[in-house]
């Protein structure tokens, strides 16, 4: 796949959110200007328990693998156990949808191909 467009990436997170197997997610697909007409496939993932952002994009426009960015803090982070539980999980949350995202153009592929993969 050659490119991930905000329309294709909101379905997939759509279908992330509804298998429901990893709690909710505030992640949404960030509006950009296109490269050379195409999205680079920015998802934001808001972290309701940290002061830093985090986002998934591909390592690079048309690349198959995606990766997590995990902004610097603005300032210091102080959190009870149980904050610190949830925030683990909403990482685990990230690293789940990253990892959906990722193959997701392989099943795409393999369905335009006759439900072959290479």
């Amino acid at each position: 796949m050659p490119f991930r467009s905000k329309e294709t990436l909101q379905v997939w997170l759509n279908e992330f959110a509804a298998d429901g197997a990893h709690g909710t997610s505030a992640a949404y697909v960030a509006d950009q200007e296109p490269v050379d007409g195409r999205d680079s496939g920015l998802v934001i993932f808001p972290l309701r328990n940290a002061t830093t952002s985090i986002y998934l994009q591909p390592i690079e426009t048309g690349a198959p693998d995606w990766r997590v960015t995990i902004e610097a803090q603005p300032e210091v982070t102080e959190l009870s156990p149980e904050a610190v539980y949830d925030l683990c999980r909403e990482l685990q949350n990230a690293a789940a949808l990253c990892a959906f995202l990722q193959a997701k153009p392989v099943e795409h592929m393999a369905q335009r191909n006759g439900g072959t993969q290479d």
